[in-house]
């Protein structure tokens, strides 16, 4: 008996590492995840301003054209 508990905590040891490695490498995963998320998250608002500021510029210009338009 104790030797077939010795060869099943032997096989339960040898198993479980393994399975500890995996959330290992989805955590590192998740963690480059979220880095990657905070870092780009200034660009995409710049990126956001930009276009913004492009198309107030394009209702702006339009806007003008048209009173333009009308004095004449």
């Amino acid at each position: 008996m104790k030797r077939r508990a010795a060869m099943f905590l032997l096989l339960a040891a040898g198993l479980l590492p393994p399975y500890g490695c995996d959330s290992k490498t989805d955590t590192v995963t998740q963690g480059r995840e979220a880095v990657k998320e905070v870092v780009t998250q200034p660009f995409n608002a710049r990126d956001a301003a930009k276009e913004s500021l492009k198309q107030s510029e394009d209702k702006t210009k339009a806007a003008l054209e048209e009173v333009d338009k009308q004095l004449k």
